[in-house]
């Protein structure tokens, strides 16, 4: 199963939508909060599942420890939550090889290359945004993605 292309920023707004109703919650109540159409939020829960952030069951969602910790350390522990686990999901794990290989790729190989793995351009951006805030990647100069 790929990693589904949601924001970072929509998967640390759920859990804390759920840490502020007590690490439970139904999930129709979340969809307003975390700028999600149904659709897109079932993509978001997906996330936050294969990252082991929280467990969905029947109509609820729960925080998992990881989960709880994300929204209550500070982000750099989270980020190394993330780099562990990333580096095992693809298409990170590919997109790792790949840019280790060459020591560094163009942002727009790396974008083609994602694609490659059925992304679409903002879905590749937003696995980009992911792999640069877990700390796997960098961008150097706009140009170029690196190992980090």
């Amino acid at each position: 199963m790929k990693f589904p292309p949601v924001g970072v920023d929509q998967v640390l707004g759920l859990l804390k939508v759920v840490h502020n109703l007590g690490g439970r919650a139904d999930a129709m109540y979340i969809n307003d909060a975390v700028d999600a159409d149904m659709g897109e939020l079932s993509h978001v829960i997906d996330a936050a599942e294969m990252l082991g952030l929280l467990k969905a069951h029947g109509g609820d969602l729960e925080l998992t420890p990881e989960g709880r910790l994300a929204v209550e350390k500070p982000v750099r522990e989270f980020q190394k939550h993330l780099k562990k686990k990333l580096a095992h999901l693809e298409p990170f794990a590919s997109l790792l090889d790949m840019v280790k290989k060459g020591g560094r790729a163009e942002v727009e190989e790396v974008i083609n290359f994602i694609k490659g793995h059925g992304y679409d351009d903002v879905g590749a951006r937003r696995i980009i945004n992911w792999g640069v805030f877990a700390q796997l990647i960098e961008i150097d100069d706009g140009e170029w993605v690196i190992p980090a």
